[in-house]
């Protein structure tokens, strides 16, 4: 079992190494292709194996990552999807070299195993690493934003105050060219706690677990 604290730092090394190979600085957009293959594994698109709920595989013995090709048209989902398999990669290898690892189920919400949250929350550090995210937040506004729930949030609703914090997302990833979704983006600001007085979100098109902050 990782902190979120041991997986960001695991997220920063393989980042490090990649951009270091590359002669260059860590930047965005991240491109997790491109990471997996400095790792030594390649991608391949499957039609038809698995359903729509089912985003992924890793297999370790092969050194291939299966996507799911019914994602291909979302490009924040394919992305967080083989970040996903990288965090498995990273955290959880050694211990599945003698099986395919449990599948990069992103949607099923029974599916909160231990290890899923813990390569859910390293997808979001390799694809939105903290530095770039909060330069790109200070750069829109001064301070974190604050969501509370006042007389006229109670008036407008939940449904606007989850609007107002896509829209402030949808600014972050714009200012800090992030290939994520809007709903990632909410969940990392929320992590880093730049945005307050909202709950994880998970969406149909891009789950992602609330990070245990032991």
């Amino acid at each position: 079992m990782y902190s979120v604290v041991d997986i960001e730092s695991k997220a920063n090394k393989v980042l490090l190494s990649y951009f270091e190979s590359k002669g260059k600085t860590i930047e965005a957009p991240i491109d997790p292709i491109d990471i997996l293959e400095y790792k030594g594994y390649s991608v391949d698109y499957v039609n038809g194996k698995y359903d729509k709920n089912t985003y992924g595989t890793l297999k370790i013995k092969d050194k291939v990552v299966e996507v799911n090709a019914d994602i291909s048209y979302n490009e924040g989902m394919e992305n967080f999807t083989i970040a996903h398999e990288i965090g498995h990669i990273e955290l959880h290898a050694t211990n599945l070299k003698n099986s395919d690892s449990p599948e990069c189920d992103l949607t099923a919400l029974n599916n909160d195993s231990q290890i899923e949250k813990e390569a859910d929350i390293f997808a979001a550090c390799i694809l939105m690493p903290e530095d770039l995210v909060k330069e790109a937040f200070y750069q829109i506004r001064k301070s974190p934003l604050f969501l509370k729930d006042g007389f006229l949030l109670r008036l407008i609703g939940k449904k606007n105050k989850t609007k107002r914090a896509l829209n402030f997302a949808s600014m972050v990833i714009a200012q800090g060219k992030f290939n994520v979704s809007k709903y990632a983006m909410i969940n990392r600001l929320i992590t880093l706690r730049l945005i307050k007085g909202i709950g994880y979100q998970k969406n149909r098109l891009n789950h992602e677990s609330k990070p245990d902050m032991n």
